[in-house]
């Protein structure tokens, strides 16, 4: 009776032994972001600290990881390399907890993440990996590229008749357009609804059907204003995404030697012409911000290039959709919702913002910012006005910069040539795959109507014809007056967001086009389809 009553004791005095060491590890857990490496032979502890980190090691990841309630599902995916970071306002990057709220759209904070440098002659990107914890501050040598979530989501639509040309204003300028008709500013919240494709199918939102054997898609029978409608650019091929990730910002080059540390190097990125390459090297791409950005490549270089950064997270070119499901979510109630400013550096550096007292034409120099503070970086409160959310985890790059060449063109064989750098059989095969957006073999410069539901073209009508202050006459969408033509049989080739020094016919609505061959000025962005 007296050793079942002991043993009783031991039994009581071991459970409360194990709630309380339980509690104490929990609140260690709790306040120290730490990784252990098993670097003791045998399975033995070399001291208290060892056994801690192991337990933290095995439990910090226990229990659900935070979701938001508003994206019914499409939270951002998380794979390979893909490291989540949260960014202080001044830009300092933290490894991110996943299982807090490290994003929220309903307050227009968009989930950021980083892929580390990878560098055969100093670290790679998995030692880098290893190298940080939940919660440490990632320095930023260490960082290749920055990305950003965009949620799969359908949004109400407002415009089906998009005009098939252009409405002579030629008496207006850009200086009285602030008193032009009403209907030269149509813009517009855009209502979106979050949701994986079974949630968004389950509302009866409706959504195009793209060919498979030409890559177009088709509307459905019956759409209608006011109706919600799958937004086309969640759909790459066959498979349906809960989202993607886009570049933060305009893709640059690095500019590294051979034989020399990326992380250490002195030499990448010295110069805007040093980032002038036409050349398929994978390996060479950075997305950060303050580089200067890769341009004078042709599109069809743009493509490889793109596509061999991560085969893993399905790398590619972005498209002409998902440019417009970036640009209309910043224009819903979960983004700025309002114009973006413009890029106005002539040296082509990423992640700036020209001050909203300017002009928004260039103010910048190869030598840092003008003595007038035209133009400020992405981290202060003037280039937050550049981020698509008005904040420090949006997009930026959007408007002006360099022009960007999207992953859109015609059926036509004009777009295969020495000029783009693509054969025929490629850019077909890429259309049918989903990788390229495929427009109508008789589009016209303002064939407005042959636009892809979502692309941020047909949809920004009504488009005007009138003068800038400098006699030029230019085409212009009812969004902020951005320039807008669509590609026709000379120039195949879509590109977006207008340049430097474009002033008010650059923005984010900005949509134009070319042949595809390489120059100065245009640039590319990548995305990611994990």
């Amino acid at each position: 009776m007296k050793k079942s009553f002991k043993t009783i004791i031991l039994v009581v005095l071991g459970i409360l032994i194990s709630i309380t060491c339980t509690v104490v590890a929990e609140t260690i857990i709790e306040s120290k972001n730490v990784t252990y490496s098993n670097t003791v032979s045998g399975g033995s502890y070399a001291d208290v600290q060892d056994a801690i980190d192991e337990l933290y090691a095995r439990a910090r990841y226990v229990g659900e990881k935070y979701t938001e309630e508003i994206l019914h599902g499409a939270d951002p995916v998380l794979s390979g390399e893909l490291i989540p970071v949260y960014l202080a306002e001044n830009g300092d990057v933290y490894y991110a907890n996943t299982h807090t709220s490290w994003y929220s759209y309903e307050y227009k904070r968009w989930a950021n993440a980083v892929i580390l440098v990878d560098d055969a002659y100093a670290k790679n990107r998995q030692d880098n990996k290893d190298k940080y914890s939940v919660g440490d501050k990632i320095d930023e040598q260490d960082i290749e590229s920055y990305f950003v979530w965009i949620p799969r989501y359908a949004y109400k639509l407002w415009d089906l008749e998009s005009q098939n040309d252009m409405i002579d204003a030629s008496t207006l300028t850009n200086k009285d357009y602030a008193s032009s008709p009403s209907n030269l500013n149509n813009t517009r919240i855009i209502d979106v609804e979050f949701g994986i494709k079974n949630y968004l199918d389950e509302k009866g939102y409706k959504s195009l059907t793209r060919n498979s054997g030409t890559g177009e898609f088709t509307e459905p029978v019956g759409l209608a204003i006011n109706e919600y409608l799958e937004h086309p650019a969640f759909t790459l091929g066959t498979e349906e995404l809960n989202g993607f990730w886009i570049g933060k910002f305009e893709t640059g080059y690095n500019q590294t030697n051979a034989g020399e540390s990326a992380i250490t190097g002195t030499n990448k990125w010295t110069t805007a012409n040093a980032a002038q390459v036409d050349s398929i090297v994978s390996n060479k791409i950075v997305v950060k911000p303050n580089i200067y950005s890769w341009r004078n490549i042709k599109v069809g270089d743009i493509f490889n290039v793109s596509k061999g950064y991560n085969t893993e997270l399905k790398s590619h070119m972005l498209k002409n959709t998902e440019w417009g499901a970036v640009v209309y979510l910043s224009h819903s109630a979960y983004g700025k919702g309002a114009d973006i400013n413009i890029n106005n550096t002539s040296d082509y550096k990423t992640g700036y913002s020209a001050n909203p007292n300017t002009d928004q034409t260039s103010h910048f120099g190869e030598n840092g910012l003008s003595t007038s503070g035209l133009s400020d970086k992405y981290n202060t409160s003037v280039g937050y006005l550049a981020s698509t959310t008005g904040n420090i985890t949006g997009v930026y790059d959007m408007a002006g910069g360099s022009w960007e060449y999207v992953a859109a063109t015609m059926i036509s064989n004009r777009n295969t040539d020495s000029t783009s750098g693509f054969s025929a059989d490629t850019v077909i095969e890429q259309m049918k795959s989903g990788y390229i957006d495929a427009y109508p073999a008789d589009s016209t410069i303002a064939s407005y109507n042959k636009r892809i539901l979502g692309d941020a073209t047909g949809e920004l009508a009504p488009f005007y014809q009138y003068y800038e202050a400098n006699g030029t006459q230019h085409w212009h969408s009812a969004w902020y007056g951005d320039l807008s033509c669509f590609v026709d049989a000379d120039y195949p080739w879509f590109y977006r967001g207008g340049v430097y020094d474009y002033g008010v016919l650059g923005g984010a609505f900005y949509f134009t086009r070319n042949t595809g061959s390489g120059f100065e000025n245009h640039t590319f962005r990548l995305a990611l389809a994990p």
